[in-house]
């Protein structure tokens, strides 16, 4: 059994505010992608088909491990797990860096900081919800406020490092930055593993936590599940293809960075908006859930309809805005529909179908942008 901890403490918070790092990071590399598929078209003359495999690697494998990382948490402990997840996105930017293969750039600033990423954040996230208990909702949504902030300012950090390194440079700094996370995971000082790691135990607990019986058996369980797939095959359109669109119809790279900080101001507000209704009931959270599905569905139609950039900020600050209020009251729902005893399978299947969704939306967008 893990050991107890007190809860709702100063460290509690502290532990907060390395996971809102950890999105920093991971939000803020994710919400680049597009901008680096532009620059690694130009270099290698490569028409966008491979390097979209790109943003399906980072993202797919960064929410879609999910599961395997949940399990993992039951035999390492999170600090070892986020430890090892920071140096994998450090080792694939740095290899980034020095090579000029293609295949090998996708393959390292793609896979490697996805496995890396979901090794940090998940982990990070789980962990959360043994700190806290009066202040569980408040915590876990100011815990991906970093996020919002990676949105912000992580387009123009790429933008200027561009413009004066180059992109292999830019791999370079990036990987120092990175590397930051093994800093953000000592402060994790709870473990929850109680199992002696083997790779059949680790197996069953995969399978445990993506076909638990209870929640296999719940409609509510598969309608939340289908909402959120059909949601993130077209959440990418913003970051992965509005700098390819943007490209092709002239605009310039700082409008195509400030469109994106746009929507992540937006984003940034209303996470801060959510924290502070933290304490609202539970009915009003799944409320605010719904009414957020429907705003960000309509934001998808002003990015292929419009090229007019007062129209593309508009879409974006819808974008931004209904993305950070979902983001945010996401665990809480969770808990408050499947309970907390069930948060590491739900939200393990959760972050399994958003990266699903990511997998999917890669192939399926590209062609109508």
């Amino acid at each position: 059994m893990p050991p107890k901890v007190s809860k709702d403490t100063t460290h509690g918070w502290l532990v907060v505010a390395t996971c809102s790092a950890a999105f920093f990071l991971f939000i803020g590399n994710a919400s680049c992608l597009g901008l680096v598929e532009v620059e690694l078209s130009s270099l290698f003359k490569d028409s966008g088909s491979s390097l979209s495999a790109i943003n399906a690697l980072y993202n797919g494998l960064g929410w879609g491990l999910a599961p395997v990382v949940a399990a993992l948490t039951k035999f390492f402990s999170c600090r070892l797990l986020s430890c090892c997840g920071s140096f994998l996105c450090f080792l694939g930017f740095f290899v980034a860096s020095t090579s000029q293969s293609l295949p090998v750039i996708v393959f390292c600033t793609g896979a490697l900081p996805g496995i890396g990423f979901s090794l940090m954040v998940v982990s990070s996230n789980i962990l959360l919800s043994e700190y806290f208990d009066k202040k569980r909702p408040l915590a876990l949504i100011i815990s991906v406020i970093g996020g919002g902030m990676g949105i912000v300012v992580f387009p123009h950090i790429f933008t200027t490092l561009n413009q004066t390194y180059g992109i292999h440079g830019t791999f370079l700094i990036l990987s120092a930055l990175n590397s930051h996370g093994i800093m953000f995971s000592i402060l994790y000082d709870v473990s929850l593993a109680n199992s002696k790691p083997n790779a059949m135990a680790i197996l069953r607990q995969v399978y445990r936590t993506v076909f638990d019986p209870e929640l296999l058996r719940s409609a509510r369980y598969t309608g939340v599940c289908a909402a959120y797939l059909l949601l993130y095959v077209a959440y990418g359109i913003p970051f992965l293809f509005l700098p390819v669109k943007n490209a092709k119809t002239g605009l310039s790279k700082e409008v195509t960075s400030l469109l994106i900080s746009v929507s992540g101001i937006s984003n940034l507000a209303s996470r801060f908006i959510m924290a502070g209704l933290a304490s609202t009931s539970g009915q009003r959270r799944r409320l605010f859930l719904s009414v957020s599905f429907a705003m960000n569905a309509v934001s998808f139609l002003f990015f292929p309809l419009f090229s007019d950039i007062l129209f593309l900020s508009v879409g974006a600050v819808l974008f931004g805005f209904s993305a950070g209020i979902f983001v945010s009251i996401t665990p809480p729902v969770l808990i408050d529909l499947f309970g907390v005893d069930k948060l590491s399978s739900t939200l393990g299947t959760n972050y399994l179908v958003i990266g699903t969704g990511y997998l999917l939306g890669g192939p399926l967008m590209r062609d109508q942008l």
